[in-house]
């Protein structure tokens, strides 16, 4: 399954140094929006502060698209041009041009051996990657942004002529397209009920049923999710873009991503780092534990020392961070994997979270993608043991969750990674918006607490969608009493 050498996707292509010009643009997000009209646009979208997130790239029109019927294909283009690019400087952005995309959830189908009880139906890809040559980043520490391009797929002699003639169009692009405004229908005044794949009571007594199965010694653990469907007849395109502005100012997050496609797109705000490759080192860290952020300091305060002081959740991430130990082990040098920082206090717009890191040395022979397909999926957001838990889950989700708990990120040219744990994530399609949250079940887990975690997680995409759409209600109504 992990490790394998693919095939060879054509001889290697000569190293050459992207050519790099700065520009000048307000913000990522401007960038962004004004190569939409490109096709295939993407937003990595970090910030100062939050994580180590001092970038942001861009870019769009990849010279080729990977889907999951030529996913092999992609691989095999990738370590093809492994060694276009020159020794990275001390300056320059970690993402110079690669393949962008995401994994879905269900993607980790094709390297175990899953149950197929959950019902599939958004019927999306379970993988998209767009190899992109011209790649935009914007540096929050300076404020200053650059265009690079390869001129990949061309070889010598030609790829100096296309990496120049590239980064010409994308430069005359951003200088002449002022940002366009979202051309969004009126927001609605009517309140909306997105259709849960639970009722309050079916999730809680799926709490139940995962607390037995720890009782009966199968898991650990288990990181149970409910998805919510907000059905709005044909939805324009501007509309994912517009919430993932609105997820930025009301639930900015160190991970944040857009994707857009013909058929659907993807707008994520995520606190979770899942795997960051730079050279040959690794470090993932998770996310166990939560608590609501609180208006009042005193009340904010209280609720974080209850999270630190709390056994129970310190008891979840440290079992997380064993499952990443083992998983890490399968692709790390022996005796380099370590955990450098353990369960400590991380605050976000909406909540407070434990993270701990864990890293290792990549073993020799080994490169992003055998990483990344060690991992997958996330142990944060499965449970422990990993397998067993991704079996007790599809029986217990109705549907498959796609995107949200897979990952999004890059894999760069040179071989540098970065992917996030896609939560805080909602997909965008012609005929509505989906997002999910869920928490990690441990044999101390009350049901009626879980179930009010998974609000509390979702309160960012509601904040954020509101202002779009109109009032939501997560939570179905009593019945009047006559």
């Amino acid at each position: 399954m992990t490790g394998r050498a693919a095939p060879s996707y054509g001889p290697p292509v000569d190293p050459q140094a992207p050519l790099r010009r700065q520009i000048e643009v307000a913000s990522p997000l401007h960038a962004a929006c004004a190569l939409a009209p490109l096709g295939s646009p993407f937003l990595l979208h970090g910030g100062p502060g939050e994580g180590g997130a001092r970038w942001s790239f861009f870019g769009a029109e990849p010279f080729a698209t990977f889907g999951p019927s030529d996913y092999d294909e992609a691989v095999r283009l990738w370590r093809r041009c492994r060694a276009a690019g020159a020794p990275r400087a001390a300056d320059v952005p970690p993402l110079q041009g690669g393949l962008v995309g995401y994994w879905a959830y269900d993607f980790g189908r094709r390297l175990e051996r899953w149950p197929r009880i959950a019902r599939d139906d958004l019927g999306l890809p379970d993988v998209r990657l767009a190899a992109y040559d011209v790649i935009g980043a914007y540096d929050h520490l300076t404020g200053r942004a650059c265009l690079m391009s390869t001129g990949l797929p061309l070889d010598a002699p030609h790829r100096s002529r296309r990496a120049e003639q590239r980064l010409d169009r994308f430069t005359r692009l951003l200088a002449g397209a002022p940002r366009a405004p979202f051309s969004l229908p009126p927001r609605s005044r009517a309140s909306h009920a997105p259709r849960s794949t639970f009722t309050p009571d079916e999730y809680r007594r799926a709490v139940e049923r995962v607390r037995e199965h720890i009782a009966a010694g199968d898991i650990f653990q288990a990181n149970l999710s409910q998805r919510w469907s907000l059905e709005l007849p044909n939805v324009p395109t501007p509309l994912a873009w517009a919430l993932h502005e609105s997820l930025a100012l009301c639930s900015p997050a160190p991970f944040s991503a857009f994707l857009g496609g013909a058929d659907h797109a993807i707008a994520s705000s995520s606190p979770e780092g899942f795997l960051r490759l730079r050279g040959s080192q690794v470090e993932t860290r998770p996310i166990k534990g939560t608590r609501p952020r609180a208006a009042l300091p005193a009340e904010d305060a209280r609720l974080q020392a209850e999270l630190l002081a709390s056994a129970k959740d310190r008891a979840e991430n440290v079992m997380i961070v064993d499952v990443l130990r083992n998983d890490l082990g399968r692709v790390c040098a022996t005796g380099s994997v370590e955990v450098t920082a353990l369960c400590e206090l991380e605050s976000f717009a909406q909540v407070h979270h434990l993270t701990s890191t864990v890293r290792g040395r990549l073993a020799p022979g080994r490169d992003a993608f055998d990483l990344l397909h060690a991992c997958f999926p996330g142990g944060s957001i499965t449970g422990a043991p990993k397998l067993r838990a991704i079996e007790i889950l599809e029986a217990l989700e109705p549907v498959r969750r796609h995107v949200y708990t897979g990952a999004i990120g890059y894999v760069d040219w040179n071989g540098d990674a970065d992917w996030n744990i896609a939560i805080r994530t909602a997909l965008v399609t012609p005929q509505g918006v989906h997002f999910a949250a869920g928490g990690g079940i441990t044999a101390d887990s009350d049901p009626e607490a879980e179930y009010r975690e998974t609000l509390h997680k979702a309160s960012g995409m509601v904040r954020a969608l509101e202002p779009l759409v109109g009032p939501l209600r997560l939570e179905p109504q009593a019945a009047a009493v006559p």
